[in-house]
């Protein structure tokens, strides 16, 4: 897998996020499995983040507000936190 490939799969984990107003959650982690590169959402409550196969980052450091006026406070994912997280994976 390259880089682009986990970026877009971790886009589209925090997107799925995003859109599910109801798992709006302050305890909502991004999480990555290092072996197969596996990207999901979960509540930590969940799971147990410190596993040591898999790597947990609180999912709001991947999202920021939309600077649009037309849809003032508009969540969107946050690009250059998905490049830096893939990065430290490929």
């Amino acid at each position: 897998m390259n880089r682009e490939e986990l970026e877009e799969r971790i886009s589209s984990a925090v997107k799925g996020y995003i859109i599910d107003e109801e798992t709006y959650d302050d305890n909502a982690q991004l999480c990555i499995k290092p072996s197969t590169l596996e990207v999901f959402v979960e509540d930590s409550r969940d799971i147990d983040v410190d596993a040591p196969d898999l790597d947990c980052y609180d999912v709001m450091d991947f999202v920021e507000m939309t600077n649009d006026p037309e849809h003032p406070g508009k969540w969107i994912v946050d690009e250059e936190a998905v490049k830096s997280a893939a990065a430290e994976y490929v």
